[in-house]
């Protein structure tokens, strides 16, 4: 079994949440030295990384134990959220390998902060990570105090500010170096998404260069159904490597499917928002908005009220959820809307987008997507290859029904055995005019 190692995001926000809410623990002598630190609170953490940076796990075992000590000893009751901190050390010193060292000196790496003190970026001549503060620590161990209500399984205030202790409150926000391959790659396979992925490109590119979060103005994709608007959020979501969200716009019965429903109720649940953020290590999820236009007023109101705050970065950068009162910025989220009538969405609403007209790609290069299409299938399904005649039959199809017709088609072949999918497998599930089935379960096999 291999050992975990330290992360140093974790120990930094621990141990200067201590020092911030208790200087006395600024007294504690490093080991090998007389005297303690003579610096400010908030640089403390910092400095106590650096002293063990290349030092063995029992000395730092033994320091954070006397700092455990002294800080229980000192408080009638001890916090959420510093018992968690306590718990993950004590797990620390249980495992007693001394081959356990922090992340930094097994990589070389060591942070600079920013200048707002927020983030933290971590240099090397491979990668460039920069790390965030998705809410505040020291707001987490006033939430964790309150522990009352009943929520959803794993959701209570209580038991949430005990995770979020352990997971601690940097979250990345940096891309990766291939993201940009990548993306130039989708530009290649959704010829028609071309606009948009130019202008994700750009946004990303300035975040690499410039070490920041991505800050995107939300987009609107308009376009007939069945163009692909929802399979390339998907590629997308891949490309960036970033946790993806999906609300289905036309099933909303009411705001709190996405912002949560308030804790003075028994049945208090997260919305999506608070959900992709807090439990995902990146610090901007792609939220998908699916059918915009088809989501409208309830019986609890307008479902789409809380999206005029989310969408705004000066009021989203301490969005707080409902049923958890904990302020998280979610002013990073690269936000993807889908719509088929502009006419439907509010003025107020749509004037936060960017809007992308998306129409059906052009017949030279239809060929082209579905080309794609059939080696993303071929990629998916080993040992399976198409026909050239098979995406003849299917290329006057919508893209979406392109790929349901060579998904069907696929998954008969292998039932018969035959690795190679043809036009007449495409005859067995759609019937010889290639016309929608008209009785799908007799075509499947059903007896």
């Amino acid at each position: 079994m291999k050992t975990p190692k330290l992360h140093f995001e974790e120990m930094l926000w621990q141990l200067d949440l201590l020092a911030q809410q208790w200087p006395e623990l600024l007294e504690v002598a490093l080991p090998g030295q007389d005297e303690p630190l003579k610096v400010e609170p908030k640089d403390w953490a910092i400095n106590v990384m650096k002293h063990f940076r290349y030092t063995c796990f029992s000395d730092f075992s033994s320091f954070l134990e006397e700092l455990e000590t002294r800080y229980s000893d000192a408080h009638n009751k001890v916090g959420t959220v510093e018992k968690a901190i306590f718990a993950y050390w004590s797990e620390l010193r249980n495992m007693g390998d001394d081959n356990i060292l922090f992340s930094v000196v097994d990589t070389g790496l060591f942070p600079k902060f920013a200048e707002d003190y927020r983030s933290v970026y971590v240099d090397s001549p491979q990668r460039k990570v920069g790390l965030s503060m998705l809410y505040d620590p020291f707001e987490l161990d006033t939430f964790g105090q309150r522990g009352e209500g009943v929520f959803e399984r794993g959701y209570s205030q209580l038991e949430l500010a005990g995770r979020l202790a352990r997971k601690g409150p940097y979250r990345k926000f940096t891309f990766s170096l291939d993201a940009l391959e990548r993306l130039s790659d989708l530009r290649q396979t959704c010829p028609n998404f071309v606009d948009v992925t130019e202008a994700i490109m750009d946004e990303v590119a300035l975040s690499v260069r410039c070490a920041r979060p991505i800050r995107m103005t939300p987009i609107l994709l308009v376009g007939e159904g069945g163009i692909g608007k929802s399979h390339y959020s998907e590629q997308l979501s891949k490309c960036l490597e970033v946790p993806i969200a999906n609300v289905a716009c036309d099933n909303l019965q009411e705001g709190a499917a996405i912002s949560g429903s308030s804790y003075i109720y028994g049945n208090s649940q997260p919305g999506q928002i608070f959900k992709v953020l807090v439990e995902n290590d990146h610090l901007s999820p792609l939220v998908v908005l699916d059918e915009l236009d088809k989501a409208g007023m309830s019986q609890h109101g307008d479902t789409l009220s809380p999206l005029h705050n989310l969408l705004e970065p000066s009021t989203a950068k301490r969005f707080r959820d409902a049923s958890m009162d904990l302020a998280i910025d979610a002013s990073r989220i690269i936000w993807i809307a889908t719509a088929n009538d502009l006419g439907r969405i509010p003025r107020s609403l749509m004037s936060r987008f960017e809007i992308f007209n998306i129409s059906f790609p052009d017949p030279s290069v239809q060929m082209d997507i579905l080309m794609g299409t059939c080696m993303e299938l071929e990629s998916e399904y080993q040992h399976m290859t198409f026909a050239s005649e098979v995406l003849e039959a299917v290329l006057d199809r919508t893209p979406r029904e392109q790929r349901q017709l060579l998904q069907r088609a696929l998954s008969r072949a292998s039932r018969l055995n035959e690795p190679v999918v043809t036009v007449e497998h495409l005859k067995l599930v759609t019937h010889l005019g290639l016309e929608p089935d008209p009785n799908p379960r007799k075509s499947i096999g059903y007896l």
